[in-house]
């Protein structure tokens, strides 16, 4: 089973609903195989902030509606994301421009799918172990919206049981040191976002989302 849980935080105000974070489960669990899709938007440039919540709700459509497999279902998602950017600014002042980071994860059973397009982090924590994640492919290294072309950053990643994956604003890791990030990842998974709030409390805007697998089976959200 995998626990999933999610803050947010914008203008300095914690809040249940951000632009930043977004869970879309699948719209038919029924199905033979049911996918999920969690993500973390990132404004890029002045302005963009306020772009954030429709590109999350984009996304989440799109890769459901799309999905063959799930980086198939990425990829496309993360295309019309960048499209949509794309024409904004093709009809805007250079100076009206916008741009977001994406970290989006597509989850089935314990098979986790994560996609990457700067500025963009996230973190496994498996066994005493931290590994952190961000876009290093050339063409994954600028946000969507500004360059004709783009590839994301994919990696794939076990959600075995006690494997924890944190998906984060840039503000919030730079925010934390690697040996703080670990000590919370190895709290009960309960008690992992509310240490980060703690540490995040000061900052204006950010959002964390963490999938912390606990036994085989489907997602399991807590209200």
């Amino acid at each position: 089973m995998l626990w999933a849980g999610q803050f947010g935080i914008a203008g300095g105000e914690a809040l249940e609903e951000t632009p930043w974070v977004g869970a879309f489960p699948d719209p038919r669990p029924s199905s033979e195989e049911p996918s999920d899709l969690y993500l973390i938007v990132e404004p890029a440039l002045p302005g963009s902030a306020e772009f954030c919540g429709e590109l999350k709700e984009a996304v989440g459509r799109v890769f459901h509606r799309e999905k063959v497999s799930l980086t198939g279902g990425l990829l496309k998602a993360l295309r019309a994301a960048h499209e949509h950017l794309r024409d904004w600014n093709e009809r805007s002042l250079k100076e009206h421009r916008v741009a977001a980071g994406l970290s989006c994860l597509a989850v089935q059973d314990s098979r986790g799918y994560l996609a990457q397009v700067g500025p963009a982090r996230a973190a496994v924590y498996r066994r005493g172990s931290l590994t952190t994640f961000r876009p290093e492919l050339p063409d994954a290294l600028e946000p969507l919206g500004l360059q004709a072309e783009f590839w994301p950053d994919f990696q794939r990643v076990e959600l075995d049981a006690g494997a924890r994956l944190l998906l984060l604003s840039p503000a919030l890791f730079d925010a934390v040191s690697a040996q703080e990030l670990a000590a919370d990842l190895a709290l009960p998974e309960e008690d992992v976002l509310p240490a980060l709030y703690r540490r995040a409390r000061d900052l204006p805007d950010c959002g964390a989302l963490l999938l912390a697998a606990i036994e085989d089976g489907r997602l399991a959200v807590p209200s």
